[in-house]
């Protein structure tokens, strides 16, 4: 099995156990699974290193995507720790 194809396996079973797990424990939140799907990306992606060069230029692409996601994820809850302000509500989600 190539490293590619054992980083895809194995990221499915994690999303796929993410998403049972936290199912089963009543978790309706879209953010919190964001969250650890892009945790899991990231943790999964630096232990499956070195990729090929062409790989890792697609990986590279879909992580700065997922940080960007992450980002604003961690704002959006600081901002609603900070301020008491849900905002997503403000900006019609």
């Amino acid at each position: 099995m190539e490293v590619v194809e054992r980083l895809i396996l194995l990221l499915s079973i994690f999303f796929t156990s993410t998403i049972v797990i936290f199912s089963s424990l009543g978790e309706r939140r879209l953010d919190v699974y964001l969250s650890l799907f892009i945790l899991e990306y990231f943790i999964t992606l630096s232990l499956h290193s070195p990729l090929k060069r062409r790989v890792r230029f697609y990986f590279n692409i879909i992580s700065i995507a997922l940080f960007l996601i992450f980002s604003l994820i961690v704002a959006a809850r600081v901002i609603e720790i900070l301020y008491g302000v849900w905002i997503w509500r403000l900006i019609g989600f």
